[in-house]
């Protein structure tokens, strides 16, 4: 039986146990963007189960789902799982695996089936089975992967908490004797309220699992990725336990702009400082003398097949090198076209389907929350690139090209569209009508949910995006209309089989919230009041007959795999890849503003392995760096690029032939000053210690600060015309509460600290206002010194009294 030892994992005789595993996600609890299903309505496993029931009945629905199960795990998958060289999975439970749906608190006949059957393999290959409940009577969040998305009643609901208490106690009765079974989770990502009520659902949960169960670990989730909410454990009687924490760097809105490369470098190297990323977390579980399991990461999504094999092979060292069990997310992935491409969520994927059209169905797609504030081409999209379109079979087939966007109720799109073009790329034939605009002709409007404004040609200055030739398509909230709203326009076009096509055009976000912006190719034509969702390869569940079902749940057992080249290598070999063996960052960096250009000068490197230098430039000390000179053989470079009157920061990396180092320190051109009363967006600081920048989805969306410890500050250049009482709204949100901070005016502190209560989330905004204070007339440097930590700040407005 695996116990803790302080930080350790170990095994019944003491000896370290490096736990490197993965989970084994959309079996027991679907998820189905993990096998690239859904739609018209069914978009989860409750949705599914319900749909199916309702046209078939219930026991031929449970046939159907038993189907599935038997289908997506097979004897090649736990054989393939051991040649990644893993010895434990995470196995992701739904309540109703256990629990008879219809029969509260009373065990199904087949209830064990998957747990056994998971452990007695796992046994088989020496791993190990972590137990997830996934998945509780009512859910603990809104999110799809509880089993049903919008629900989040386990807070409130006290049948919910004492059915998943009776969950536990059969779950420990079960195993409490099974030496495979590595530790319990009680609750997966907990994160449908506070902190607080997580640790008294936990520790409820804890007690209920104790009174059986003595000896298997028990796993303490974070509260998103924080774990101070327990304090120390052991104050509470915990014995036998681990943290667990599911760090998604680069993730969900996390770092828009970098490369997979940056974000998990300083992460897994602990950024410039040596004193972020998982240093963070080893500092402070150090002191608690509690192991961790890194439940949940993604490192190698998007990152290219051999950078993403050994940027996930990095990980899994680097969180082993720190004693922690780590598990990622996913096993498998699967979708209609297949193939591996760039890097999917699976470390296992089908074949690339030969049959099928690609590069149609979703064919492109920004949104507010995968990357606020866009301006790009098609080609360049955030969520989903356009890629070459090629038309399987021979002769002519219609397909309808459809630009849909909207945004969620209480929120306002704004998007501009420009340049919409498909071309043959043998005859370089445009098939699009119309697709600079400058009126609907050609294109037919399509009503889903409410209404939208469309403006066929919207000149608006700085409405258009980069490369538009003019007038736009500009889709806006009409004037009167609320709650949510969804649609575009679309047109029928011509495709012709055997041929490839390119799609283009660029899009804009305006300021949007809560929005998204979505292309498609469907094949057929969209119909109002319905959404359009990617079918392409998909079984719709509301008109497919049991057979069609049967056969592609079958499929998942016997399709062809195609795991990820560069995980295949990097994982089980015995030589470590060079990534992230990096050269000391640039130092003594100099920028002289002069006609010809900003002139930047630094240090040439002493190590040997540097072969170059990168330069990157921003307009915001916190905005996305771009690079504006790569692989300079000399320590100098001259910017003649840079715009007049537009205050510029630079930073500059050493390179060698595998690695890129740490930025240098910042080097800009004159600071200028904003002259208050005005509102300075959080993001625009001019210095800062220790914070972060996130998505922000408050109105207006664009970025906030968080990630605020105590003495960690950001700083803003302020001019003041006329001397007086001044005070400060701030924008704020916080899921805990905060002693909050103080202000600081050139380096003399003008307000005490200012608490910011809980506003209920980490994304729930409320407006507060300091007490006045008084500032000089002239130029200021404004500080915001954080006292207490865990809060977000997206805007402060400076009034005069």
């Amino acid at each position: 039986m695996l116990k803790t030892d302080g930080t350790k994992w170990v095994d019944a005789d003491g000896r370290q146990v490096l736990l490197k595993g993965t989970n084994l996600g959309n079996w027991l609890v679907q998820e189905f963007w993990m096998m690239d299903q859904g739609g018209n309505g069914v978009t989860d496993q409750c949705t599914l189960e319900a749909k199916l029931t309702e046209r078939f009945g219930y026991e031929e629905k449970e046939r159907l789902i038993k189907l599935f199960r038997d289908s997506w795990m097979t004897e090649r998958d736990w054989d393939q799982l051991k040649v990644f060289g893993f010895n434990v999975v995470r196995l992701p439970i739904l309540w109703s695996v256990i629990e008879d749906e219809r029969k509260p608190k009373t065990l199904r006949a087949d209830a064990w089936k998957y747990l056994d059957w998971s452990i007695a393999e796992a046994k088989k290959r020496g791993m190990y089975v972590i137990l997830d409940l996934h998945g509780a009577p009512g859910g603990q969040t809104p999110n799809d992967h509880t089993g049903c998305a919008g629900q989040n009643k386990y807070w409130t609901d006290a049948d919910a908490q004492e059915r998943t208490r009776w969950l536990w106690q059969q779950i420990a009765t079960r195993y409490k004797d099974e030496p495979v079974v590595a530790a319990y989770d009680p609750l997966n990502e907990p994160w449908g309220s506070t902190a607080d009520a997580m640790v008294t659902r936990i520790e409820e949960l804890y007690k209920t699992i104790r009174a059986i169960d003595s000896r298997h670990i028990v796993l303490l989730p974070s509260h998103y990725g924080s774990i101070d909410a327990y304090g120390d454990p052991a104050a509470k009687g915990f014995t036998n336990v681990a943290f667990e924490l599911h760090p998604y760097p680069g993730l969900f809105g996390d770092r828009p702009g970098d490369t997979p490369y940056m974000v998990h470098r300083d992460w897994l190297l602990c950024g410039p400082t040596g004193a972020t990323g998982v240093c963070a977390y080893s500092k402070q579980l150090s002191g608690l003398k509690i192991p961790l399991l890194m439940g949940e990461f993604q490192p190698w999504q998007g990152a290219g097949v051999d950078l993403g094999g050994q940027i996930g092979r990095a990980t899994y060292d680097t969180y082993a090198s720190y004693g922690w069990a780590s598990t990622s997310w996913s096993y498998k992935v699967v979708s209609a076209a297949g193939g591996t491409g760039n890097g999917t969520w699976g470390m296992v994927t089908n074949a690339v389907n030969t049959s099928l059209d690609t590069g149609v169905g979703l064919v492109a797609k920004a949104s507010t929350w995968d990357c606020a504030g866009w301006n790009a081409s098609f080609a360049n999209a955030c969520a989903k690139k356009a890629a070459t379109i090629r038309v399987g079979g021979t002769g002519p087939k219609t397909y309808y090209f459809v630009i849909k966007t909207g945004a969620l109720a209480g929120s306002d799109p704004d998007v501009s569209f420009d340049k919409i073009s498909i071309v043959d790329t043998g005859s370089s034939a445009e098939v699009i009508t119309n697709g600079e605009f400058r009126s609907n002709a050609g294109w037919t409007t399509l009503v889903i949910d409410g209404s939208l404004s469309l403006d066929f040609n919207d000149r608006t200055a700085g409405k258009t995006p980069a490369g538009s030739s003019g007038a736009v398509l500009r889709v806006t909230r009409p004037a009167g209309v609320s709650g949510g709203i969804n649609g575009g326009v679309y047109q029928a076009i011509t495709l012709q089989g055997g041929r490839t096509y390119t799609l283009s055009g660029v899009f804009k976000d305006n300021g949007s919230a809560n929005t998204w912006a979505e292309m498609y190719l469907l094949d057929k034509p969209p119909v109002a009041g319905k959404d359009v969702v990617d079918m392409n390869g998909k079984v719709d569940f509301t008109t497919a007959t049991v057979a069609e079902i049967e056969t592609l749940f079958k499929s998942y057992a016997t399709q062809p795999y195609e795991a990820h080249p560069g995980l295949v290598k990097w994982m089980a070999g015995t030589t470590a890849p060079e990534v992230f063996k990096l050269p000391a960052r640039p130092a003594g960096l100099k920028l002289t503003e002069g006609a010809g250009g900003n002139v930047l000068a630094w240090d040439a490197s002493t190590d040997a392995r540097v072969a170059g230098y990168n330069v990157y430039r921003s307009t915001s000390v916190a905005g996305s760096y771009a690079k504006v000179a790569d692989k300079l053989a000399t320590p100098a470079y001259t910017d003649t690029t840079a715009a007049a009157g537009t205050t510029y920061y630079y930073a500059v990396t050493a390179l060698t032939a595998a690695d890129e180092s740490f930025h240098s320190d910042v080097a800009s051109t004159s600071i200028k000053h904003v002259p208050v009363p005005a509102t300075l967006q959080a993001e625009d600081f001019t210095a800062m210690s220790g914070v972060q920048t996130e998505t922000c989805s408050d109105t207006g969306g664009g970025q906030n600060v968080g990630h605020f410890d105590a003495d960690d500050y950001v700083e803003y250049k302020i001019s003041v015309a006329t001397a007086g009482n001044f005070t400060i709204d701030y924008r704020v949100a916080t899921a805990s509460g905060s002693t909050g901070f103080e202000v600081w005016v050139d380096g003399v502190k003008a307000v005490g600290a200012m608490p910011v209560p809980s506003t209920g989330g980490w994304q729930t905004w409320s407006t507060q206002t300091s007490v006045p204070f008084a500032m000089t007339a002239g130029e200021h440097t404004l500080r915001l010194k954080s006292v207490g930590k865990e809060w977000n700040l997206n805007w402060l407005k400076v009034n005069a009294r």
